[in-house]
Order: structure tokens, then sequence, then C-alpha cells
């Protein structure tokens, strides 16, 4: 599952997706190193305008849906949705473990969106985990990348099976993995300092 992550960096979205508008003054532009369900998230809907907005994370209670619920739907994918990150924990045994892209990239999450409350709430599409996320969790968030992004953001009905061609793991060598702090467990906890603590080596 996908339970927290991170957006550190909210000022390098529009370097690294020219294609979309960002808003100039948001609360989502703040840094943030401890996003947690049912708080403002940073997304673009496939509406075709392109247009970063906020998010409530989680839909009726569901932060996360399956890959596989996904596309075991009758029918096309409908409401579909991207969330920006630079970031991602995952625990085993009580401790956090905190997954990035090599290159330092912020990235986009898929996910679907409904209206909600007179906004939208979103959720965060899983799917089983690659190599490195397998060694802590079994499932891990879809990450899109280059043309991937932009099939999720059409506007038009998504066939079931093309969905199920880009709600797949992330190449594990595009990654990096290392211990954090459980400072991170607290939900209401939001600071830098969460990304201390070295990686353990008795698992990586």
């Amino acid at each position: 599952m996908c339970g927290r992550y991170t957006l550190t960096e909210p000022a390098a979205l529009a370097g690294a997706f020219p294609r979309f508008r960002f808003p100039e003054f948001s609360e989502t532009r703040i840094p943030r190193y401890n996003i947690a369900p049912s708080q403002k998230v940073l997304g673009i809907r496939n509406d075709g305008r392109d247009v970063a907005e906020e998010f409530q994370w989680g839909i009726g209670g569901r932060i996360n849906i399956r890959a596989e619920s996904i596309t075991a739907r009758a029918g096309p994918v409908r409401r579909r949705c991207i969330e920006f990150a630079d970031g991602f924990y995952e625990w085993r045994n009580r401790r956090p473990y905190y997954f990035t892209l090599k290159s330092g990239e912020p990235f986009v999450f898929a996910g679907l969106w409904e209206p909600q409350n007179g906004s939208a709430g979103c959720d965060v599409a899983t799917c089983e985990p690659n190599a490195l996320v397998a060694r802590v969790h079994d499932r891990m968030p879809v990450i899109l990348t280059g043309s991937k992004i932009d099939l999720w953001l059409d506007p038009e009905p998504l066939p079931a099976e093309i969905a199920a061609s880009i709600l797949r793991p992330l190449d594990a060598s595009l990654m990096n993995v290392r211990e954090v702090s459980t400072r991170v467990n607290n939900a209401n906890y939001d600071a830098a300092d969460v990304l201390t603590e070295d990686a353990d080596p008795r698992l990586f």
C-alpha cells in the first residue's frame, strides 16, 4: 500500500513537468515531509486542462486502490488522476524506509478521482512490488513516467487492457531506498528531520 509520502521540493515540479500548470500560491506549494491520508495533496485530473489542483487524499475512506481492481472493472477506466511526489514510505517491523528515484527528481503516482464534498477526492493505485520494494512490503504505488503519464491523463475513457499495461511496478534499478527516522510514524509530524538516519545494513 501507500500510506505516507513526500513532496519536499514542490518548486521543482514546473521544471520536471513543463506541460503542466501549477498554482503560484497554495498550501500544497509548501515542502511536505509526511503527507498523510485525508490531507490535501497536489495532483491533476484527466479533464484535459493539465492544471494542478488540490485533492483530498481519500475517496470514501479509501486511500489506495489495487491495480487489479481497476482493470477488473466492467467497462473502461474514466476518472483518472496523478498525484505529485518525490518519495514514499513503507514499513517493515515498524521501521520506516524511504523510497525515491535515483535521479532525485519528483515523480507522479497513478490514481483515480471522484467528486467529493464540493471538490475532488483521490486515491493512489498500487501494484505488485518491484525487487527493491519487495524487501520491505508486498505492494507499491504505481509510479508513472513518460508516455504513460500522457495515456493516464487522456480525457477519453481508457480500456482495461491498456490500463493494465500502465499500472505496473517501476523498474527497481531506477530507485533508491534508505531507513529513516521513526518520527515519520506520527502522521501529525511533518518536518525535514523525519528523513534523517542511516540505512539498515541488516536489510540492504
